[in-house]
């Protein structure tokens, strides 16, 4: 008499999405949380780049989710004044994330939260910049409605870089492309 065989194994597609699950699984519990430091702003570099000092070495950090004008572009002295403006007040402390380093190896990439006056409530300081007009909302890859809304009430509102309409302001990520004639082409003369 024959038997009839069913096979005890499960079908491959569920073996493999059980492995995936298990995978997700542990890099996620077993991914350590980033640590946040605390560490002292020693120069602004621009807007959107600072040295800092941790544990007595320094370090330049780059924040991730926006890009500010260069210091050589239109509103790019501005904008660094303003960053100066907001981390004198808080003393230069910030409290620091590093979430990585930039394609190159040489920045940390982070997320940095400052003491906003007058309240002292922490808060993180590329959003700061997008709602002041002063950077705009950038994660190549990752979508940022947060910071994008912020930078369209920005924008209407005339504030920062924008003051002399959305048009007038040319984005870093091109501007670092432009050649110097066409870069000469641009001054920041519009009426406050």
């Amino acid at each position: 008499m024959k038997r009839n065989r069913t096979s005890l194994r499960p079908p491959a597609s569920l073996l493999l999405r059980r492995l995936a699950a298990l995978l997700l699984t542990v890099a996620v519990v077993g991914t350590p949380a980033r640590a946040q430091e605390l560490v002292r702003v020693s120069r602004v570099v621009d807007a959107d780049t600072y040295e800092v000092l941790s544990q007595s070495r320094r370090e330049r950090v780059r924040l991730l989710g926006v890009d500010a004008p260069e210091r050589s572009q239109p509103f790019g002295p501005a904008a660094t004044d303003s960053v100066r403006v907001l981390l004198s007040a808080a003393g230069g402390l910030v409290e620091l994330t590093r979430v990585g380093t930039d394609r190159y190896g040489r920045r940390t990439l982070g997320a940095v939260r400052v003491r906003l006056a007058p309240t002292q409530q922490l808060g993180t300081l590329d959003s700061v910049l997008v709602a002041r007009g002063w950077a705009w909302a950038y994660a190549p890859g990752r979508q940022r409605v947060r910071w994008v809304q912020e930078q369209q009430r920005a924008q209407a509102g005339g504030l920062g870089l924008w003051r002399c309409g959305v048009g007038a302001a040319v984005p870093p990520w091109l501007w670092r492309e432009f050649k110097q004639e066409i870069k000469r082409r641009y001054r920041v003369d519009c009426p406050r």
